[in-house]
């Protein structure tokens, strides 16, 4: 599966370097402002930030009460795995052990609180989209399905409390009998919850003014709104596992959409190619993280403890 995914990446990325005057993204690369691209690289740190303190509003919610900096070293330490070490230990997976590791009977809260975090993100994300559609000139159909696709999903977390307890005694059993046992309908967690999906929101708006300043740099002028629609669906299209950790399909994307909106095919891979750099650097301290914690020694222990 992991050479599929780096074929598809290679794939695409072949393509745009075929379509695009790589020229031209250069001569945009050099003339950039990267007094923006720094304050981008800014923007995305205090996002991850504030990913880590909602991650640990939704643990504690779980029943795990862990420090705030430490969520954070865990959180810029998932970033950096999910970034440069695309195996079986992603950086959802590593967090989510490390929170774990030495407390007794964590490990199913510990799972669930990176996955509620993800899912609370996911849902931040769809209500930004829907923000952003009420001001671009988007084809109807497409604003029906994606809003209607928001209204059910939040219809099913509002009715959480009443059908969670009836899924959970209907005869689960095996690996995932887990979740019976964790507290998702409890007030704690359901405050939690809640109370995390403006910062989700937040996080997002951050995500997307990274871009614009991006875009600022290599002069690609697009409203902040089109900016919002573009980073949020191509979030989403990155997000699902069959490339290398969402290289080609992240450039794609941007490409694509961009120039839909009528901005320069160039410009628009200039800025994808930006975007790598701020990812770069943002999740540099997550590599100090994990030099502090063993390095590859600590990796190894992770392989033996989703071993067994």
């Amino acid at each position: 599966m992991f050479w599929i995914k780096l074929l598809l990446s290679f794939l695409l990325l072949a393509y745009l370097g075929w379509a695009l005057n790589i020229s031209d993204i250069f001569s945009l690369l050099e003339t950039a402002d990267w007094r923006l691209v720094a304050t981008a690289v800014l923007c995305l740190v205090v996002g991850q930030i504030l990913s880590a303190i909602r991650w640990t509003w939704l643990a504690r919610g779980l029943g795990l009460e862990v420090l705030i900096a430490r969520k954070i070293q865990l959180y810029f330490l998932g970033m950096f795995l999910s970034l440069f070490l695309p195996s079986i230990i992603g950086g959802d997976v590593a967090r989510g052990w490390l929170l774990a590791s030495g407390r007794e009977h964590a490990g199913w809260p510990a799972a669930a609180s990176v996955i509620m975090e993800r899912v609370n993100g996911v849902v931040g994300l769809g209500l930004l989209v829907s923000f952003c559609m009420l001001f671009l000139d988007i084809p109807l159909l497409w604003m029906l399905l994606w809003n209607g696709g928001v209204v059910l999903l939040l219809v099913l977390l509002l009715s959480a409390p009443w059908w969670w307890p009836r899924l959970a005694d209907s005869g689960w059993s095996g690996k995932l009998s887990g979740w019976k046992v964790l507290p998702l309908t409890a007030p704690l967690f359901q405050r939690a919850w809640w109370k995390s999906l403006p910062v989700s929101m937040l996080f997002q708006m951050l995500v997307v003014q990274a871009h614009v300043l991006l875009g600022m740099a290599v002069g690609m002028e697009l409203s902040w709104f089109a900016y919002g629609f573009m980073v949020c669906l191509v979030a989403l299209a990155s997000a699902i596992p069959v490339s290398f950790n969402g290289f080609g399909i992240r450039e794609a994307g941007y490409v694509s959409l961009a120039v839909w909106f009528g901005a320069s095919a160039e410009a628009a891979g200039a800025m994808a190619a930006l975007w790598v750099l701020v990812l770069l650097i943002a999740s540099l301290p997550g590599g100090y993280v994990l030099w502090k914690m063993g390095g590859a020694g600590m990796l190894q222990r992770i392989r033996m403890g989703i071993s067994s």
